[in-house]
Parts: C-alpha cells; structure tokens; sequence
C-alpha cells in the first residue's frame, strides 16, 4: 500500500495524463529531467541544449548541438562538430574550435586539434601544445601519452616524467600505473622505476593497495610488493572498495574481503558496491545486499540502479520508481523513466512531462506544457515547505 505522498505523487501523474489529453499535436519537441549537477539540469528545446537552475528559470539558453553535464563549475558543449568549455555564466572559455573535450582534471583539460592531444588550463590557454598521437586526463599529477607508438607520462609542464616506451599503461592510482611489456603486465611508480616485473597475463588497477592479476587463465590479488594475498583462481575480480571486491568464479559471482574470504555466493551477477550496498542478481530479478551479504532488498524488480544521495531506481514492466537505502518503495513504479537523485532531486518522467521531487517524494519542480500555448513549457517550482497555491511559476518558449 502506498504512503500518503506516494499517493500525491499518483494523482499529480493521473492529473498530468488527463491535462495531456487536451494537447493537440505541436511539432516543437523539449526533453528535461536530466540531473542536476552544480546547479544546473540540461534541458533539450528542439534539439537544442541549455541548462535550467533549481529556481526553474532558463540559466543558459538552449543554443548548443550537444552539452554535458556541470563539473567543478565547467561543462563542455559542441556546435557543428566543435567542441567548447563553458563556465558556469555559459559564456565559453574557449572557442568552438576543438575536435575532442574533456573536463578538467588537477586543473587541466585534454583536447584534440587536427588529429593531436594537448591540454588547455582553465582561463583556456592552450599550455600544452598538441602533438601527441593520444592521451588521457592528468591523474595524480601525470597524464598519459602516445608518442610515435609508446606511451608514456609528462608532467603538467608538458615535459616527459617517464619517456614513451611502453606497448600500453594506465593512468596512475594509488601512486603507481599499470604499464605493459611484451605482451606482459606489471607496475611502475611516479619516477617510472618498475616496482612489480610484467609477468602477469593481465591485470588491473591498484586500489586500496591492491590489485587483482592473471596468471594461466586465473586471476588472483597481489600487494604492492607483490606478495598474492589471493590466490588465483577466480575468472574475474573487481577492484576493492572498502575492503570488498566482487568476484567471477565457475559462472557465479561473489563477494571477497581483502584476505580472499569468500563473505557470499552463488550469483547471477553482482554490480560493485554505491554507499555500500552491492546490486545483485538472483532467479533474473534484481535486489541489493551489504558488504556482508545480507540481503537488504529483496530480489523483486526487473532492474535496478546504484544507490545515489541514498535513492535507488528500480523498474517493473518497464515503470520506474525509487527506494531507500532500506528498501522501503517511496516514490512508486508508476514513471516512464527515472534519473539517479543527484543534489538531492531526482527526476521521473510521465509522458512528455518531469517532475524532480526530494528524498520525501515531495515535488520540488514540475516541466510540462503550456495548457494555453503548446509552443510554450510551464515550469513550476515549490519550496520545500510550500502548497502548490504558493508556487513559483515561469515559462519557456519552445522557440
């Protein structure tokens, strides 16, 4: 039985299908209920892109081909095939002039230009030039590079840390990078100085000071000096996160602790863990579990999502809704579509009107169409104490 606001939530859906009936057809399209991310939620007018604030208001006018989200105040957006980085007022810090964007990381930004990566500050000053055949975002102080078929890492000078010499790496973790040598894995430190010989047939990323390796066909954990601390076995194993890794043995997944303790087994499939609680698969239904692999929610929908600002998604004949952190159904699988909460809304999509509503499944802002003028988009926002009578109203045209 639903909750009194799950039932506010209903009725604000039943009151939307029946406004919706009214409509005649417009040919002027909008899409919303994108997540917010500093502030601001993408919203699609005709195939345009822009941005709306938790006010409702327009904050960036839909002018853009394609947009990401926000990130440390930055999103990067594309108009005819060019790429651009906007700041937070929308005006760009760069022109549309680059192949390939990526947002800044320890300060830096990658970028392609005729064919070749370099990287560009946030004032948009291009401080390295691009002449590198491909390379990632700066981690940890370093980004990696190709240069005539090696890879290797410059600093955020621009000047080679560890000169390009090997076949493939990985960006570095946990203060060392997984490096390939003749067809072999292994591990370097900051100053390129090997710290674990390539013997391994494949390998992953050090997290918690541990990361898993293949040795004939089976996969293992090793420490940072080396010493397996896993035997191998397994088919699979991802990387550990708060002491527990889930892994593949024999077609089953399972969860391990750092010493190989096997906590719980026997799955269809096992996601890694969102604050704390693994996404499992069990019978083709979905459910979630702990770090000790007790079941927290039941294996009763036909799909799920990591747990974000303690909501989850989850779906039932293709209808999403939300639960806790508990399992508890606060928001019902009523919707055509559902975000993960992000800033604390999260937003459902009914027909071809969004609502983002809070952790108490209040409406906080709704986006449908004008009743009056179908070339317009109504745009409703409630406080969080607030009646409906006392919302803040606005409109879009669909220009």
């Amino acid at each position: 039985m639903f909750q009194e606001k799950n039932k506010t939530i209903l009725s604000i859906a039943l009151t939307l299908l029946v406004s919706l009936a009214t409509f005649a057809q417009s040919s002027k399209k909008f899409t919303a209920g994108y997540k917010y991310s500093n502030g601001f939620s993408k919203i699609v007018l005709n195939g345009k892109y822009g941005y709306i604030d938790k006010e409702g208001s327009l904050a960036i006018p839909c002018v853009f081909d394609y947009s990401n989200d926000f990130s440390n105040n930055f999103a990067i957006v594309r108009n005819e095939k060019k790429y651009a980085i906007i700041s937070s007022n929308g005006l760009p810090i760069v022109d549309f002039k680059y192949e390939y964007l990526e947002n800044f990381s320890n300060g830096l930004a990658l970028y392609k230009q005729n064919g070749k990566f370099g990287f560009i500050d946030q004032k948009g000053k291009e401080v390295i030039a691009p002449i590198f055949e491909f390379a990632t975002s700066f981690s940890e102080g370093l980004a990696l590079v190709e240069k005539a078929g090696k890879v290797g890492f410059i600093n955020k000078a621009g000047e080679f840390q560890i000169e390009p010499k090997f076949d493939f790496a990985s960006s570095f973790m946990d203060g060392v990078a997984l490096v390939k040598v003749n067809n072999k894995f292994g591990y370097i430190n900051t100053k390129g100085a090997t710290v674990i010989e390539p013997i391994y047939e494949s390998a992953t990323a050090f997290s918690e000071g541990l990361a898993a390796v293949k040795l004939n066909g089976k996969f293992g954990v090793i420490n940072k000096k080396a010493k397996l601390v896993v035997d191998f076995q397994f088919s699979n194993i991802a990387a550990f996160k708060d002491g527990i890794a889930v892994f593949e043995r024999d077609g089953v997944f399972g969860l391990m602790d750092t010493k190989g303790n096997i906590t719980t087994e026997n799955f269809q499939y096992i996601e890694e863990a969102s604050e704390g609680l693994f996404g499992f698969k069990k019978f083709g239904l979905w459910g979630f579990m702990n770090q000790k692999g007790q079941t927290i929610v039941e294996p009763i929908f036909e799909n799920i999502r990591a747990f974000s600002n303690g909501m989850a998604v989850v779906s039932v004949n293709k209808k999403f809704g939300y639960i806790d952190s508990k399992g508890k159904l606060v928001v019902p699988i009523i919707f055509d579509n559902a975000t993960d909460f992000s800033e604390g809304l999260g937003a459902v999509k009914f027909r071809e009107s969004y609502l983002f509503i809070d952790q108490k499944a209040k409406e906080r802002i709704e986006i449908t169409r004008s009743l009056d003028n179908q070339d317009r988009i109504m745009v409703k926002v409630l406080d969080q104490d607030a009646d409906s009578k006392d919302a803040l109203i606005s409109s879009i045209a669909l220009d």
